[in-house]
């Protein structure tokens, strides 16, 4: 879900609402391909990309892994389609599995982020309800209409792209 506030707001929202950041890093997310992406969902242009990704921890190491996964992809008929960099911020309570993801990704902007595996086995529009009403107990203001970005097709197509949940 897109956020129209700074990061900070949403940060101190979250901790207010008992909260806490439990993780934070910058994720460089390469994506290649060989299909053509047109008309396809959020998860299905996943789907028929592979991901390189790289994590700001051992720079220098993921990066020689990196240029040779690339190498050998481009060899293999791959091209790139996406290079995005995002920051991720993933806050929860101490006895949760889960957590709510706030990324700020360039070239698409803040959004939310949160799973909920009770909700599972609902009907998609459910679900979508449901984690919008759980995202609003923790201090968010969405409706039920509201739509989520999709990030990979924000950046394939240039121009925000949204979907109920990322099957479409």
């Amino acid at each position: 879900m897109e956020l129209d506030k700074h990061l900070i707001y949403y940060h101190d929202m979250l901790v207010s609402h008992g909260l806490s950041l439990s993780f934070a890093c910058i994720t460089h997310d390469i994506y290649y391909t060989k299909e053509n992406l047109d008309g396809l969902s959020e998860n299905q242009m996943k789907n028929a990309c592979i991901r390189l990704r790289r994590v700001n921890k051992d720079k220098n190491v993921e990066d020689e892994e990196i240029k040779a996964k690339e190498k050998e992809l481009v060899s293999k008929g791959y091209r790139k389609v996406f290079d995005t960099i995002k920051l991720d911020f993933q806050y929860k309570k101490p006895d949760w599995y889960n957590y709510i993801q706030l990324q700020d990704i360039k070239d698409v902007g803040l959004l939310v982020y949160w799973e909920n595996k009770k909700f599972y086995h609902l009907p998609l529009d459910q679900q979508h309800k449901s984690l919008l009403k759980e995202l609003n107990s923790y201090g968010f203001d969405f409706k039920e209409n509201d739509l989520g970005v999709d990030k990979l097709r924000t950046l394939y197509y240039g121009k925000k792209m949204y979907s109920k949940n990322q099957n479409g």
